[in-house]
């Protein structure tokens, strides 16, 4: 399978430390470089490899079906391509879980009624998304999500468990926003600047630069590592304004100590914690939230603890990993929005 911003990782991290024998197993390399057990190294766009690939893969299929009980797939892959390996493994009574992260399960006309934005971004073709919900309900023993935006995308016999994005607190040490600091830094790292709402991030820097001594990071094509150097050079950290919800950056962020500005519908505000203290912002009102924090330093140090804090309370990959082993055990409840993440919490 294919990692997706670490969160393969981390679930297999999590589970670990809670004393289960997980390994996670990559087609290929994360561009970030997040950690792995095992890759097949399969370099996509090297035509002249597939015959090799094809006997990597076939190898590595067969080797898994005899060894593992368990299988939990992330963004609609598995074991061969197609999925062609899910017949095998259910005649095999194996055990299998798809994890569903956005685009892999997001449907455009669900999804534009529940945030005009996404119109901005583009969706892939529904249909081949819903027939292909179908055909992998037929073997899998559950469905997981990060948090409620995408429930709507499910039917009803296809309803998924929630178990909220997952990161290693301790990998970062919190380096909290001087409030006294004059020149205020503002990073912002899109993956993909269509779907980031990078352009309107632009503009707002640019005009607040005409009344600030302000620094803005543009961090794009690098490592996690060197990603994360310049994370924490930060007082403000802008990840999205039009997806609706946040996503690993804003946990990352938060972990490092680090104010996060991201888009948050109205409606998903209510699905989560309380306590969360991200500063959501639109294109509509981008530009006067970044203006708010460059003028209030103490604001900026106070999110920063408050955001450390939320990333131990809920997205602790040890805390949320008991969450995935109560749902390969069959024990878990299907609870939604600020129920699911009391469940994190009291772990």
């Amino acid at each position: 399978m294919r990692e997706v911003a670490g969160q393969a990782y981390y679930s297999v991290k999590g589970l670990r430390s809670n004393g289960y024998d997980a390994k996670l197993i990559l087609w290929d390399e994360s561009p970030l470089k997040y950690p792995y057990d095992e890759c097949l190294m399969m370099v996509q766009g090297k035509k002249y490899m597939y015959p090799i690939y094809a006997l990597k893969t076939f190898a590595n299929f067969v080797k898994c079906a005899f060894k593992y009980d368990t299988y939990h797939f992330h963004f609609g892959h598995s074991l061969l391509p197609w999925n062609l390996d899910l017949p095998f493994l259910k005649l095999l009574k194996k055990n299998i879980f798809f994890e569903f992260h956005g685009s892999d399960v997001r449907q455009e006309s669900i999804a534009y009624r529940m945030n005009h934005y996404w119109r901005e971004v583009g969706l892939t073709n529904e249909e081949k998304l819903r027939t292909r919900m179908l055909k992998l309900g037929k073997y899998a023993k559950a469905f997981i999500v990060h948090d409620d935006e995408l429930l709507p995308h499910f039917s009803q016999e296809l309803k998924p468990y929630i178990v909220p994005l997952r990161i290693e607190p301790e990998r970062f040490t919190p380096e909290y926003p001087d409030p006294a600091k004059g020149k205020v830094t503002i990073v912002h790292a899109p993956s993909n600047r269509g779907v980031k709402g990078t352009k309107y991030i632009h503009s707002a820097v640019e005009n607040l630069k005409k009344k600030y001594d302000i620094e803005y990071i543009l961090v794009e094509n690098m490592t996690q590592n060197e990603a994360f150097k310049e994370y924490q050079k930060a007082d403000i950290i802008v990840d999205q304004i039009l997806g609706g919800s946040y996503g690993v950056l804003s946990i990352e962020a938060m972990a490092m100590g680090k104010p996060v500005i991201t888009y948050i519908t109205d409606e998903m505000i209510k699905t989560f914690p309380d306590e969360l203290p991200i500063v959501s912002a639109s294109p509509l009102n981008i530009q006067e939230e970044i203006e708010k924090l460059i003028n209030d330093g103490q604001i900026r140090h106070d999110l920063g603890v408050k955001g450390r804090k939320y990333i131990e309370t809920y997205h602790d990959c040890k805390k949320n990993a008991k969450v995935i082993a109560k749902i390969y055990e069959g024990t878990a409840n299907k609870t939604k929005g600020k129920d699911a993440f009391e469940e994190v919490k009291e772990l």
